[in-house]
């Protein structure tokens, strides 16, 4: 009687753990989206009844003066560009290592890179739209 030897694929071995990956991810999201939700919603009725301590205080870094002001603003636009410039080059690369696993037809490094090009894509667009994103919520939450 002979044995028989049966090989596991590890693209397939690595689907339940993909599969969990995404459910949780899925999860976090919603459960994020429902906090934002029932915090824009329900903040409407709870801030009539309520009076705000600091309706009329607002951030201003001008008691510091204009030469810190300046520095600031300048150190925070070199951050944020260092910020983009890696992230791109990450993506970049990223985009390179999914292009060589496809070419060299490997499954297993080609959905590692794939994930590693979304991740680079988020946190790339993420990053160049931070100061959107922080002018609408300033916008939204101001009096």
């Amino acid at each position: 009687m002979s044995e028989t030897t049966i090989h596991v694929d590890d693209a397939a071995a690595e689907a339940p753990l993909v599969s969990r990956r995404r459910r949780r991810l899925s999860t976090i999201a919603g459960i994020f989206i429902a906090f934002v939700y029932a915090s824009l919603v329900l903040a409407g009725p709870a801030s009539a009844a309520i009076t705000n301590p600091l309706d009329a205080v607002s951030p201003d870094l001008s008691f510091l003066g204009p030469a810190f002001n300046n520095v600031w603003v300048r150190v925070a636009g070199a951050i944020w560009a260092l910020s983009l410039a890696y992230l791109a080059v990450r993506f970049i690369t990223s985009w390179l290592k999914l292009r060589a696993a496809r070419n060299g037809g490997y499954a297993g490094d080609m959905t590692d890179a794939g994930a590693e090009v979304k991740a680079a894509g988020v946190a790339f667009g993420g990053t160049a739209s931070a100061g959107l994103l922080i002018g609408s919520i300033l916008f939204v939450v101001q009096p």
